[in-house]
C-alpha cells in the first residue's frame, strides 16, 4: 500500500500522484476500463473521477503495471472507499474482463447497466478497447 496526492485526471481511469518524496507518478485503475476521452461519457467518466479524487489524498493497492509502465492499482480514499469499484457502479466505466480478479466489478456492471446509469444510458455502449482498435483502423 502506498499513500500520494491526487495532482491531475487524464481519464476516467488513468491520473498522476505525488508521492511522500514528491515523485509523480501515473496510476491507473486496476480491473475497469473506462470510455477514452473522445468516447460518448469520456468527459463525464473523467470528472466524476476528478470529483472523487482530484486534490485528495488517496491510497494504492499496487498489484503491478501495466505495457506503457503505469502503476497498476486499487485505488482508496480517506474512507476507505474502493474508487473503481465507485467508477463502475456509477456506471462510468466496464469491468475490465480481460485482466478481471475480483467479481464484484461484474456485479457492479450488472447492477448500473439494470439501472441504465451513465454510460448504460447509450443503447450501445462500445467498450474502450473495441473503441480504440476501431480507431486504429
Amino acid at each position: 500500500m502506498a499513500d500520494c496526492f491526487v495532482v491531475g485526471i487524464s481519464d476516467g481511469d488513468t491520473f498522476t500522484c505525488l508521492t511522500a518524496n514528491l515523485n509523480p507518478i501515473k496510476v491507473r485503475l486496476a480491473e475497469i476500463d473506462a470510455p477514452e476521452k473522445a468516447q460518448p461519457f469520456g468527459k463525464k467518466s473523467r470528472q466524476m473521477l476528478g470529483s472523487l479524487i482530484h486534490k485528495r489524498h488517496v491510497t494504492l493497492n499496487i498489484q503491478g503495471y501495466d505495457r506503457y509502465q503505469r502503476t497498476l492499482a486499487t485505488v482508496y480514499d480517506k474512507q476507505g472507499q474502493n474508487i473503481n469499484l465507485i467508477m463502475v457502479q456509477q456506471g462510468m466505466a466496464w469491468a475490465y474482463r480481460q485482466y478481471l480478479q475480483d467479481v464484484a466489478y461484474l456485479q457492479a456492471e450488472q447492477m448500473a447497466r439494470e439501472r441504465r446509469r451513465g454510460l448504460w444510458r447509450d443503447p450501445s455502449p462500445i467498450e474502450p478497447h473495441l473503441w480504440r482498435q476501431q480507431q486504429r483502423r
